[in-house]
């Protein structure tokens, strides 16, 4: 994985200014990890209200149900919001810590995500397709590649027009194993594929919040990435669709 603009700048200061600058950095993980987790519970307690509120079919409540409505939708963005920096944290705290490596039946894995991704798709009527080679197996944990190969699928579903191509694959390329995602989305300009994997980093803010992202997927895909010594490549261009390349070390 080529190296961000942040990490090539870090590696050319003086050890004591890169030692501050961590221990800065460990304390916005902290308490982006503490906030985060306060806010879990009273929002769970607001959602819960106002789903009761919507299930209740009574005549006083009948003038309020869009506001209801909206409230609902933007207290569960806020919840998927919440467990994505929940996540990322955890990533970022467990980062020098060995992974508690299992084989992933990868292609088992990306069967039940095809699946979804075409639940997902909806109205939208992607051509979704699926190559998957069945005893092509890696080690690693389950739910972080989980969660690494939903936010590369589900983000080529969000940015592909409907009745747009959408293919997934995991294939043996000389010495790795290979994950792509290659879509007929509506592509990223050059200038900003360096920062895609930025915390919070939009290519067009408007359309990221109006799909419902949380602006941190591919952050949490890259983490995942460094857990599994793994190795994140993508090709794009605008108005033709992109290619996101992710490799992983074979099983020994």
């Amino acid at each position: 994985m080529k190296p961000t603009i942040q990490e090539e700048l870090m590696a050319s200061l003086p050890e004591p200014v890169i030692h501050h600058i961590q221990h800065l950095e460990r304390m916005r993980q902290d308490f982006v990890a503490n906030v985060s987790h306060e806010l879990r519970t009273p929002l769970t307690v607001i959602h819960g209200y106002i789903e009761a509120l919507l299930l209740q079919d009574l005549d006083d409540t009948k003038p309020w149900r869009k506001i209801f409505m909206q409230m609902h939708q933007q207290t569960l963005r806020m919840e998927t919001l919440i467990e994505d920096l929940l996540l990322l944290s955890r990533l970022e705290c467990q980062e020098d810590e060995p992974l508690d490596m299992k084989t992933v039946p990868v292609a088992t894995l990306l069967k039940s995500l095809y699946k979804e991704a075409k639940e997902y798709s909806g109205d939208a009527q992607h051509h979704i397709t699926l190559q998957a080679t069945k005893t092509l197996d890696i080690q690693g944990n389950t739910e972080e590649l989980h969660s690494l190969f939903s936010n590369i699928i589900f983000n080529a579903v969000k940015y592909t027009p409907g009745k747009g191509k959408i293919a997934i694959r995991w294939y043996r390329e000389n010495d790795q194993a290979c994950f792509s995602v290659t879509d007929t989305g509506i592509g990223i300009a050059a200038k900003h594929i360096p920062r895609l994997t930025e915390r919070f980093y939009r290519v067009d803010p408007g359309r990221s919040r109006a799909s419902g992202g949380t602006g941190l997927g591919l952050a949490i895909a890259k983490h995942v990435l460094l857990r599994h010594q793994g190795a994140l490549s993508i090709e794009s261009e605008l108005g033709k669709g992109s290619c996101f390349t992710c490799r992983f070390p074979l099983c020994e």
